[in-house]
């Protein structure tokens, strides 16, 4: 069932004078009522659990550390978490997993996860989780079965053909495999020799992974995080669409709301043959992001001459790629350099990216640390280090193992709560903006013609309502002609006004109207 409230404007918007304000800064954040509708469009928020809170003083942080975040989570505007993998697992950033229905000791308890998933749940909080399925922990009691099948010449065992695995005899291995110990024997593994690809083509290793499926979908998820599509079938990409489509297949087997959401590092036109292929929810569009070529950054870095075009034209990419599906862009995640750094840690910068960003339909992906300008790009383990709280590093987890940069170049979040011009209340009003008109991120935008190459006008209808945005990318005050009664205006600094109807934009703004 979808639910639609009214949209209640404040009465100072709806002022009888001609002139009209709306502050976008300042203690007063002015935030609007939220209307929430029931179904799989949502503000995503990606959390790396050994990093964010810890609550039992062991250094790493853990399940319940989340969940006494959880408050801090949804007054933010995100109403869904996604969770890098909890599992149990020999490394820090758990990909290698050794067991798909347990919780990491590290992280908690299932008892932890049940009380977590309820929590969010009443706080109208959804939870995906990682499903890294390509490959296992070569810990994992599959493996070991697998290849003590293989070294005693047990044909019976199922458990050859959980993996690919070859006799090379003498013979050099094939491209993607690994040798197994002193051994002769070869399997496949395309990330590292600690992660073995699993055989997705056996009916054993589906049959596990669809028990897998529903023991978490059973418990409530909400869906899941397909990892590394593409090295399903490596370099048979259609193949492996099919394959993110069982998946999905499996998944609303036990809930038919269930959400997935696949990595496909790869250009637009890979990523649209993927949606074309697996009729899958969502695929993350790397074209917006810090891993790939973003048109977000080159528009703001580069300041494009024609930059309302380049707008345009990257969004309009990623709506025909998606699209019947939900587009999900993000600006980075925990194996990309993060946005502050992205944008020369310039604070207007960073916030105009996440505000371009929060103007694009579909599900937006936040990494936890971008709303404080988190940096960290060096490493894989830099890109992961503990969230800042407050300036005083209370409770700050200790970095991951590798970790050689822990900087911090904004404020912690106690102290960006308070300034109504932080980068944390810029997020906070981005992700509201979102919240209060649903066809944000639901409608299809519709480019209204301006003759100023660096203001772009759209307008988005959905549901019976329609909501006009008008973008300054330029690093001057513009006056823009637009139709429409100002609701709100997110600027890096200064304030929207209107005065009948033309709009006074500040720098690097962006007004909503209706």
């Amino acid at each position: 069932m979808k639910k639609f409230a009214t949209i209640l404007l404040a009465a100072s918007l709806i002022a009888l004078s001609a002139f009209a304000f709306v502050a976008c800064n300042g203690p007063n954040l002015g935030l609007l009522e939220e209307n929430i509708v029931d179904d799989m469009y949502d503000n995503y928020y990606e959390i790396f659990a050994y990093s964010y809170k810890d609550t039992d003083g062991d250094g790493v942080g853990d399940l319940n550390g989340v969940r006494s975040k959880l408050g801090y989570i949804r007054d933010m505007g995100y109403t869904a978490i996604w969770l890098t993998p909890i599992y149990p697992a020999l490394s820090y950033h758990g990909y290698d997993v050794r067991d798909y229905k347990d919780i990491s000791p590290f992280l908690g308890n299932m008892q932890d996860f049940d009380a977590l998933l309820a929590d969010a749940h009443a706080k109208g909080i959804k939870i995906i989780l990682d499903l890294v399925v390509n490959h296992t922990s070569s810990d994992h009691p599959w493996f070991k079965s697998c290849m003590q099948a293989y070294i005693n010449g047990d044909t019976e065992s199922k458990y050859r053909e959980y993996y690919n695995v070859v006799n090379t005899a003498g013979e050099v291995k094939p491209t993607g495999y690994e040798y197994y110990n002193s051994t002769s024997y070869a399997y496949e593994a395309r990330f590292t020799g600690t992660m073995p690809d699993l055989n997705l083509d056996s009916e054993f290793v589906r049959a596990e992974i669809s028990d897998i499926i529903k023991f978490w979908m059973q418990k409530g998820v909400d869906g899941f995080r397909l990892d590394a599509c593409t090295s399903y079938y490596t370099g048979r990409n259609e193949t492996s669409a099919g394959f993110v489509k069982w998946i999905k297949q499996e998944a609303v087997k036990y809930n038919k709301d269930a959400y997935i959401v696949g990595e496909v590092w790869e250009g637009a036109g890979s990523i649209k043959s993927y949606y074309d292929n697996s009729d899958s929810d969502s695929f993350f569009w790397f074209p917006a992001s810090t891993g790939g070529t973003s048109f977000i950054a080159s528009v703001i870095n580069a300041d494009l001459p024609k930059a309302a075009d380049s707008y345009w034209n990257g969004m309009i990419e990623m709506q025909t790629a998606a699209g019947d599906h939900i587009a999900a862009p993000f600006l980075d995640n925990h194996d990309t350099g993060r946005i502050a750094g992205a944008m020369y840690r310039m604070e207007e910068r960073v916030k105009f990216a996440y505000g371009l960003a929060s103007m694009l339909t579909g599900n937006l992906f936040t990494y936890y640390g971008d709303e404080i300008g988190m940096v960290g790009s060096a490493s894989d383990p830099d890109k992961r280090i503990g969230m800042l709280w407050d300036n005083k590093r209370s409770n700050i987890t200790d970095p991951p193992p590798g970790s050689g940069t822990q900087e911090y170049i904004f404020d912690g979040v106690k102290e960006q709560l308070k300034d109504g011009d932080s980068i944390l209340n810029y997020y906070k009003q981005c992700n509201n903006v979102r919240n209060a008109f649903p066809a944000i991120m639901r409608g299809t935008p519709e480019r209204i013609p301006c003759d100023d190459p660096k203001v772009l006008i759209m307008k988005k209808d959905w549901n019976g309502q329609s909501v006009t945005i008008v973008i300054n990318f330029a690093k001057e005050a513009k006056s823009v002609e637009a139709h429409g009664t100002l609701q709100k205006g997110i600027c890096v600094e200064g304030n929207v006004k209107q005065n009948g109807g033309a709009l006074s934009m500040p720098k690097y703004s962006i007004a909503i109207l209706a």
